[in-house]
């Protein structure tokens, strides 16, 4: 079995493939962003060890906690690369990686005695932390949590393992006990940290072979988050109310056509219909179409477009009425223009109103820039088509 897995989770982030039951693994380049080296770092990984993406028989993804940007890019790049190639992903949470990286390199004895305390830096003055006791397992095999994970100050992280660790030893792993090994050490009695052992990449793809019974559909990875996200904050200290949570997902089913074609009839004066948008779907492979649903579930938005060799062509776009100007149309692109950079996509475009400037302010703050016009290309009423184009999705 080949296994390619990634961690961008951390600002370096790593790959690891594993064959034939060896895994290799190689750090990324911190001075470069995630979004301006993926997919191809994971390709080019793949092809240094004989491999391609099409010979890649499960994905692995560490799927938080960690930088928020760098999951979201993360997770589409390997959900794109498993959809195109009908894939399934395993996820693997960044403290069970941690976890892993520990277990791989300690003694029997070691692991018996001790409760494995991984903690990664959440900056801020921040650890995301757990703890575990492996010596207690529950009916899936899991380690017992003595700390389930979350997002402390460094000082309430201390405290906290000192409480739960009492006399044992407690194996602090992971670059979080590292900067704050003062702060722990003199906390917690019996205290020793260390290193992990392998990128945490690696320990993912040891974690998928292991366990491929784990792995699920592409769409179903869902980045775990342990933090509020800063729009979040910011929002709650200028007296906001707080931002929906909106869910992006693939259209599935006669029902979420029906929503779509409801939706086209509320905003556009030529509506396609349910019958001409599934035609689209399952008679072309160029055709994608997302949706988005609100807090309670209700599909709010669609994007529909085409992925045209390294060219996303956006098509129709629309946003239930009730739910414009909460972040819904930006939430719906940000994900489209980040998956379909992950499946390799290296420029998008469309065609706005002239008149729309609602939508060519979205457009200008995700990248686009007006760059031609269609006369007279809208009818009812007859107006002006500016065609804009963002040259570099990957950025975005």
């Amino acid at each position: 079995m080949v296994i390619l897995a990634l961690e961008t989770a951390t600002r370096a982030g790593s790959v690891a493939i594993w064959q034939d039951g060896v895994s290799a693994a190689t750090d990324g380049d911190a001075s470069r962003t995630h979004g301006e080296r993926l997919p191809g770092e994971l390709t080019r990984w793949a092809e240094a060890h004989g491999r391609s993406i099409a010979d890649v028989d499960l994905f692995a993804v560490v799927s938080g906690p960690g930088s928020f940007t760098g999951l979201r890019i993360g997770i589409a790049a390997i959900q794109g690369l498993a959809l195109s190639g009908g894939r399934l992903v395993v996820a693997v949470p960044t403290l069970d990686a941690l976890v892993e990286a520990w277990v791989a390199s300690s003694s029997a004895s070691e692991m018996e005695d001790a409760i494995v305390v991984p903690c990664l830096d959440g900056q801020r003055g921040e650890v995301f932390i757990a703890a575990y006791d492996r010596r207690v397992v529950d009916a899936d095999g899991h380690a017992v949590a003595l700390i389930e994970p979350a997002a402390l100050r460094a000082a309430d992280a201390a405290a906290l393992v000192a409480e739960r660790a009492g006399t044992r030893p407690a194996v602090i792993v992971g670059d979080g006990g590292r900067r704050f090994s003062e702060v722990f050490t003199s906390a917690v009695s019996r205290a020793r940290i260390v290193d992990a052992s392998m990128s945490l990449a690696e320990a993912a793809v040891r974690i998928a072979a292991a366990h491929p019974e784990r792995a699920t559909a592409p769409h179903a990875i869902r980045p775990i988050y342990l933090r509020r996200p800063d729009a979040v904050i910011a929002r709650e200290r200028a007296g906001l109310a707080p931002a929906p949570r909106f869910t992006v997902r693939r259209l599935a089913g006669d029902a979420d056509l029906g929503a779509v074609e409801a939706l086209q009839r509320r905003t556009f004066t030529n509506p396609w219909g349910a019958e001409a948008i599934r035609w689209e779907l399952e008679h072309t492979d160029v055709a994608r179409l997302y949706v988005l649903d609100a807090p309670d579930g209700t599909l709010v938005a669609y994007c529909a477009c085409w992925m045209v060799f390294d060219e996303l062509h956006l098509n129709s776009v629309a946003v239930d009425e009730h739910w414009r100007r909460h972040g819904a149309a930006r939430t719906l692109l940000v994900h489209v223009l980040a998956e379909a950079a992950a499946a390799g996509a290296r420029s998008a475009t469309l065609e706005v109103r002239r008149s729309n400037t609602a939508a060519l302010a979205l457009y200008g703050g995700l990248g686009f820039k007006v760059e031609a016009v269609r006369r007279d290309y809208y009818q009812d009423p007859r107006e002006d088509a500016l065609i804009l184009w963002n040259r570099a999705i990957a950025g975005t």
